[in-house]
């Protein structure tokens, strides 16, 4: 099964390399897209005219968000962690499906025959513009809070696919 990295970045976000090895190492399992969680600052939400103000996919700065939102307004985002994985047959399917649900990743569940998305559920999406520091970093605070639980998820789910190898 072909596992390149289908995503519009399209290579791996670093923090997930050691899940999607682990994964891939499985004859039955490929993973075809993926991203790790973020935090990002974009111009809109119109994909055609949006552009990228600010990413992390670890702990956001707030005084960098600050200094940009103060030139422009900007969508913020903290995005959940989101892999698709195609599976050889729907035994293997439910497999990792149930392992993604038992290591918190509630919201995943199959998009088509033999295809899985994984997806956590944490989240922020929000309109800044010259908003106070006070609150850049309560926002800040609270998106890595979501992005550092995403992470625990993700070495659950690692942990539980490594004790299925073993």
């Amino acid at each position: 099964m072909e596992n390149k990295d289908k995503s519009p970045k399209g290579s791996y976000d670093k923090e997930i390399i050691p899940l999607i090895n682990l994964i891939n190492s499985f004859p039955e399992y490929a993973t075809t897209s993926s991203c790790s969680g973020r935090i990002v600052l974009l111009s809109n939400l119109n994909k055609k005219q949006n552009k990228w103000l600010y990413k992390t996919h670890s702990k956001a700065n707030s005084i960098k968000i600050h200094s940009i939102i103060q030139k422009q307004k900007a969508w913020f985002l903290q995005e959940p962690f989101i892999l698709h994985v195609k599976c050889t047959n729907p035994q293997s399917t439910s497999n990792l499906l149930k392992l993604a649900q038992a290591a918190g990743f509630k919201h995943s569940g199959i998009t088509q025959e033999n295809f899985i998305e994984i997806r956590g559920n944490e989240r922020i999406e929000t309109i800044l513009h010259k908003n106070s520091k006070e609150y850049i970093q309560l926002l800040t605070e609270e998106a890595n809070k979501k992005l550092s639980k995403t992470k625990t998820k993700i070495k659950n789910f690692y942990n539980l696919i490594k004790e299925k190898r073993n």
